[in-house]
């Protein structure tokens, strides 16, 4: 519940401006005692939550704005940032990545639509699984590509910071399938 009330400030803006609204015009039109301070104990309660949910940020929103600064980087080919990201106990998969990245030249990385970003606490500290759909146009030596993907990033945070821990891509339509699609798909991979 808090994090809907953190997250959501536009929302919250909203539903207590029109409950606001509503109490005090009643109250001007009717003149029944409680709504004068219902509309205002309103008001005074919308800005609070809208202040607060603009100056918290989430795990989600933090993991956000990381993913979408992480697509910047790649665009622009500023390898050495991304890297920094990779966590040093990262899957083989990422390894290779960290190894390859500086031979590929990336003309476009971009974010299409984000699924599901799904937060864990642990003892240890937190991890997080993000789903999205990507776009990519990259050059590898001599042969240039771009495609659509749905990948799932995997990432731990170290120290207050998150960092990369694995990354896996599938056929643009994975998130739009239901589970036996996507068993079937899996089932299909190399």
């Amino acid at each position: 519940m808090l994090e809907v009330l953190l997250e959501s400030p536009v929302t919250i803006g909203v539903v207590g401006a029109i409950v606001t609204i509503a109490a005090l015009f009643t109250w001007l039109h009717t003149r029944v005692k409680g709504l004068l301070p219902l509309g205002i104990a309103t008001a005074i309660a919308t800005i609070i939550l809208v202040t607060i949910g603009i100056l918290f940020d989430t795990d989600k929103e933090i993991l956000r704005r990381f993913v979408y600064e992480t697509a910047r980087e790649l665009e622009s080919n500023q390898y050495q940032k991304v890297l920094e990201k990779i966590h040093p106990q990262a899957s083989v998969e990422m390894q290779e990545v960290r190894l390859r990245l500086p031979d590929i030249r990336f003309e476009s990385a971009r974010i299409k639509a984000i699924h599901a970003i799904d937060v864990k606490r642990h003892r240890s500290g937190l991890s997080a699984t993000m789903k999205m759909n990507v776009f990519v146009e990259v050059e590898y030596g001599d042969r240039r590509g771009r495609a659509p993907r749905a990948a799932e990033l995997t990432l731990e945070q170290v120290d207050g910071k998150w960092m990369i821990v694995d990354f896996q891509q599938f056929e643009p339509q994975y998130y739009l399938l239901n589970e036996q699609g996507r068993a079937r798909l899996d089932s299909m991979r190399p």
